[in-house]
């Protein structure tokens, strides 16, 4: 049962918040402010997936505990959704500046709560679920200084992802060149658009029609490409798929139009880390990662 940390000094807001919450099978916590909210997360680092946090509250808002929230390391998985008023574009950027990357508008629908809730919790087991993998996977890839790699999943794309990441110097940055792999998969060589994934979320296929066109004839061939070398500290990598392409510019950016979305965010926040570059129609980006200084 995932935990959901509930900020808002709206008793009324909270009480009506809560029954949607825990009758959808989570485990919640409240706090009216922003200190009560710090002292639980201290006390339940481990236990909270997703904290559904007010913008505006006294003392400390939303904003500043956002922000002491992304400063600290142990909380790195635990997912940020916004709940707001204030749907301005200027309003949008600062929370997204502070790392709030879910947004939601009051007053709240029951169905697009609990449908950016269950996206954000993906998000969390996912990043996870990698972070994990990163500290237990061997350094092998120390010893390459030149590979082509070939792969058709996203699980394939992951266990990729954390051997590259492993020999970078801020390993947990590097990993967000999993988020470029699996988009190479899903979006590139499966074909699935962004109005189809956003449909899929919400109804809870997107799984069951990955794995449907992984061995559909149309798609059971195609593989992801990755090209890596090491060269002057620098690790060059050119990730590749056999799709048609994307716009990719509308995606580089925190796009204010679709931050209600359930996804969508992923190659801006990769954007953001790493030193990155889409070539020809889309189907092809250039990544720059440091390496550790003992990975040369």
């Amino acid at each position: 049962m995932q935990t959901i940390l509930l900020v808002d000094d709206d008793p009324l807001c909270i009480k009506l918040i809560s029954p949607l919450l825990t009758n959808a099978g989570y485990s919640l916590l409240t706090a009216e402010n922003a200190k009560d909210a710090q002292q639980l997360l201290e006390q339940n680092t481990d236990q909270i997936a997703v904290v559904l946090l007010d913008w505006e509250m006294p003392v400390m808002n939303g904003i500043e505990l956002l922000k002491w929230i992304r400063e600290q390391s142990k909380f790195e998985t635990i997912q940020v959704i916004m709940q707001t008023g204030m749907d301005q574009p200027e309003n949008i950027k600062e929370g997204i500046d502070a790392g709030a990357y879910y947004y939601l508008t009051k007053p709240i629908k029951r169905e697009v709560l609990l449908s950016t809730i269950h996206a954000a919790i993906v998000d969390h087991e996912h990043q996870k679920e990698l972070l994990t993998k990163l500290k237990q996977a061997e350094n092998s890839f120390r010893l390459l200084d030149e590979a082509v790699f070939h792969f058709h999943t996203v699980v394939e794309g992951e266990f990729l992802a954390v051997r590259i990441a492993n020999i970078c110097a801020v390993p947990e940055e590097a990993m967000y060149v999993s988020e470029l792999l699996s988009n190479a998969v899903e979006h590139g060589n499966l074909g699935i658009t962004y109005e189809e994934k956003t449909a899929m979320i919400e109804n809870g296929t997107l799984q069951e029609e990955i794995e449907k066109r992984l061995v559909a004839e149309v798609y059971k061939d195609r593989r992801v490409k990755v090209s890596m070398k090491k060269e002057d500290g620098i690790i060059n990598l050119v990730i590749e798929d056999e799709g048609n392409g994307f716009e990719f510019e509308k995606f580089l950016l925190f796009d204010d139009s679709r931050i209600f979305d359930n996804h969508g965010r992923g190659i801006a926040i990769v954007n953001s880390y790493l030193n990155m570059q889409y070539l020809d129609k889309g189907n092809k980006v250039m990544v720059k990662l440091t390496l550790k200084e003992n990975a040369n």
